[in-house]
């Protein structure tokens, strides 16, 4: 018998396509955990990807690469603020 699948949320979401490889054995992890959880692998993947930048702060590493790439462009950018 075949899993049932959650209908596609109904908000509209711009989507980009990931190709990844993985080792056999976690592609067959993922796909008894979807199994398990009534969902569709890209489901699950999409929810660990989401769980993982969240846990890493994805936030802060954003806002310190910005804070550096201020500093060094500050002459270019200071530059542009008066155009």
């Amino acid at each position: 018998m075949a899993p049932t699948r959650r209908k596609a949320s109904s908000a509209k979401q711009e989507l980009q396509q990931l190709n990844v490889r993985v080792p056999k054995d976690v592609f067959q992890a993922l796909r008894t955990f979807a199994y398990a959880t009534d969902s569709t692998i890209n489901e699950a993947v999409v929810r660990a990807l989401v769980d993982f930048l969240a846990a890493r702060g994805r936030q802060e590493e954003v806002d310190a690469f910005l804070k550096g790439a201020r500093r060094q462009y500050r002459v270019a950018l200071d530059k542009l603020a008066d155009l």
